[in-house]
């Protein structure tokens, strides 16, 4: 996994992608704030799920706007994975009873910005991104049905070469600090708002079936990304020991900016899961299996070779592959990920439960205590 983060000179780490570590957020005070039951269980819950892990919070901090007060929190977690063990920023609407997971930056100390944050924000941004991280962007000023408060939500829409897709972001009401990730509400368990959110979401291509399922496993991932070829045999085996038990499906979350054919092999993907689900493994596991010596111009003779050796209509695949039905829906799948703070490939969501970099030796028990009907 690679982390990659990016910075406008004001201190806004604005994006990560592909990242493996959530590390963020304020440095710690010398002398420890009061530990609010409350928000370290939601924090437990919506981060990552990694075992044997304590949470601190190291900062919380109150700040006023004249539409309410947010909190600017600070938990550091400490377990044995290094990359998620580290400082992450959360942000709490407190008008709106919103909680924000992401990436927390301050913006440039500029006169009266608060007063029209739409055009500084439609000004800023765009360039920022550009210079920064070579992204296509624009704010799209509406909520998109997200309350408003002492954080006002936006949206990002976001060039990803075939089309566009939308990350939430938020403002905070004084014009002083972004966000850039992925609103929970307050009143709501994040592993049972996640659960549900995928559990029927046209979006996931479900490739494994599950006849008496009671664990479900959405995989984020990319058919270019080393790492997520490097743990599906442990996913594989997974499937396999606990079969019936266990439905899984897949989410494309290609990472363009660093993987040049990612795009064009989630297209495929698309459009083979469009007539058979089943055949999704088998081109997942094609698409890994050349990794090293595939690019962008492979991918449609390979794909196509596919569809032809495994019996599905090549006129159908033809009419999908790069064309707008597969297109829109990458991209969809991509706003997915967006709204649910997926910052890393692969990133499995079980049974809601945020997994990142699973190992043999606590998933397979995890999935066991899942199947028996326990917590993680």
């Amino acid at each position: 996994m690679h982390s990659m983060t990016i910075d406008l000179k004001v201190g806004l780490a604005v994006m990560a992608i592909c990242a493996s570590s959530f590390a963020g957020g304020a440095a710690p005070q010398a002398k420890l704030p009061k530990q609010d039951p409350e928000v370290l269980h939601f924090v437990q819950r919506a981060a990552p799920w990694y075992p044997d892990s304590t949470f601190t919070i190291v900062n919380d901090k109150r700040v006023m706007t004249a539409s309410g007060s947010y909190r600017l929190i600070a938990v550091k977690r400490t377990c044995a994975n290094r990359y998620l063990t580290g400082v992450r920023g959360w942000v709490i609407d407190e008008v709106s009873k919103t909680m924000w997971a992401g990436t927390v930056g301050t913006l440039p100390d500029v006169p009266n910005a608060s007063a029209n944050l739409e055009g500084f924000l439609k000004s800023f941004l765009p360039g920022a991104l550009r210079r920064s991280l070579r992204m296509t962007a624009t704010v799209v000023w509406k909520t998109g049905g997200r309350p408003s408060g002492a954080l006002i939500p936006f949206l990002l829409k976001i060039d990803s070469g075939y089309g566009s897709y939308f990350k939430p972001a938020a403002v905070t009401a004084d014009g002083r600090r972004i966000v850039l990730g992925s609103p929970y509400p307050l009143g709501q368990d994040p592993v049972a708002y996640r659960k549900k959110l995928l559990e029927k979401n046209p979006l996931v291509m479900w490739d494994h079936p599950g006849h008496h399922a009671k664990v479900e496993i959405v995989e984020f991932s990319d058919f270019e990304c080393p790492a997520c070829k490097a743990r599906w045999p442990l996913i594989a085996k997974t499937l396999k020991k606990f079969d019936g038990d266990i439905r899984h499906g897949m989410v494309n979350f290609p990472l363009t900016m660093i993987h040049p054919w990612s795009f064009r092999a989630a297209s495929a993907a698309w459009c083979v899961a469009s007539q058979d689900p089943a055949k999704l493994i088998p081109l997942k596991e094609q698409f890994y299996s050349m990794q090293q010596e595939m690019d962008v111009s492979q991918v449609r003779p390979v794909a196509r070779d596919f569809v032809a050796g495994n019996g599905l209509n090549e006129k159908a695949f033809a009419s999908c592959f790069l064309e707008k039905p597969s297109l829109d829906a990458v991209n969809r799948q991509i706003g997915l990920s967006q709204d649910l703070g997926v910052m890393a490939t692969p990133t499995y969501f079980v049974n809601g439960w945020q997994i990142q970099m699973p190992a043999k030796d606590w998933f397979l028990p995890m999935i066991q205590r899942l199947v028996a009907g326990q917590e993680p």
